[in-house]
């Protein structure tokens, strides 16, 4: 069995509208990424997130 880990939860919400880490992560990796690309440094804001 698989532990799933959870980026953000609510305590009255089902399991099914939770947001999984990792998504949460590849999110913030995208997000990063972009914003870096401003000042030549993405690979930098990749690096901040997950980014499988």
């Amino acid at each position: 069995m698989k532990t799933e880990f959870y980026a953000h939860s609510r305590e009255r919400e089902p399991p099914e509208n939770w947001h999984p880490l990792e998504d949460h992560l590849n999110e913030v990796a995208k997000m990063a990424r972009a914003f870096a690309e401003d000042f030549n440094a993405s690979n930098w804001g990749g690096d901040s997130g997950f980014d499988s």
